[in-house]
């Protein structure tokens, strides 16, 4: 894989350019035709903010990468920390120009979402990585930032906000999933698995999981904004949830993949709902 794909990690920042996709369709459903511009243009702004975090992120974590992920860019040797610095800024500098474009067809809160969202990564990286607790609540709500901004292309946050704050949970509880993973690699920093142990940050990644997996079945039940199409597939994805939680103790690598996988999963769910 070539170095500038690797430290974009593009299955990541496409699954931010969909999460983008699959909030405007929650809010508009089929009627999404008459919105492909500024939809098109979110997905993209999207998925170039994620390819551009990855890679910054990548580029403030290279000593603890040698350790906990010793095949990346960096470490490895593929690419310089300046590359990848280069790298972060240019794809941050075209996603912050498409949402100004963007800004003039729709209104600026798009552009503000997108500011919002490079402040939250600029914290994240330059104050809060080190204090992970913290940190996680940030990525977390960088993650929901983009269903709310999904809702603001199309004009409609009110739907989209219930699924941004599951989608804060899940994330909230993975990423300390992550961190009970690269616990060796995390000396010095504050994070909960340092702090409070393993099995304790376990126990709170479960409980952020299950709050996600209890918020899921409220657009079909008692909100009544999607059928049962949504509710079946949707239940794949908490099976999965529910499924990862006790191999948090055990396996926090393989739970976190399946974490992802449940993800993509709601990610689907959400797009079957909002289709049917």
């Amino acid at each position: 894989m070539h170095p500038y794909i690797h430290i974009s990690r593009p299955l990541t920042s496409l699954m931010i350019g969909l999460a983008v996709f699959t909030s405007s369709l929650i809010g508009v459903g089929r009627n999404i035709d008459a919105y492909m511009l500024p939809v098109f243009l979110g997905v993209m702004i999207a998925s170039l903010f994620g390819m551009a975090g990855n890679a910054i992120n990548d580029y403030f974590d290279q000593k603890t990468d040698k350790i906990n992920h010793p095949d990346r860019p960096i470490p490895s040797g593929e690419l310089t920390p300046k590359q990848a610095l280069n790298f972060s800024i240019l794809f941050f500098i075209l996603s912050l120009l498409l949402s100004t474009f963007l800004g003039f067809i729709i209104g600026f809160e798009a552009l503000l979402i997108c500011i919002t969202a490079l402040a939250f990564q600029i914290a994240y990286e330059k104050k809060f990585k080190k204090k992970k607790i913290i940190g996680n609540i940030i990525i977390g709500a960088q993650t929901a930032l983009a269903f709310i901004f999904g809702g603001i292309l199309v004009g409609n946050t009110i739907i989209t906000g219930i699924f941004a704050v599951a989608v804060f949970l899940a994330i909230v509880g993975r990423e300390i999933v992550k961190d009970i993973e690269d616990i060796k690699g995390d000396a010095g920093k504050t994070t909960l698995p340092i702090k409070i142990g393993t099995k304790n940050a376990g126990i709170v990644a479960v409980t952020f999981i299950v709050l996600s997996v209890l918020i899921s079945p409220l657009p079909y039940y008692p909100l009544h904004i999607f059928g049962l199409e949504y509710l079946l597939v949707v239940l794949i994805a908490d099976m999965l949830f529910i499924g990862s939680t006790p191999v948090i103790f055990r396996d926090a690598m393989l739970a976190r993949r399946m974490l992802k996988f449940a993800m993509l999963i709601a990610i689907m769910a959400f797009i079957t709902g909002a289709m049917f």
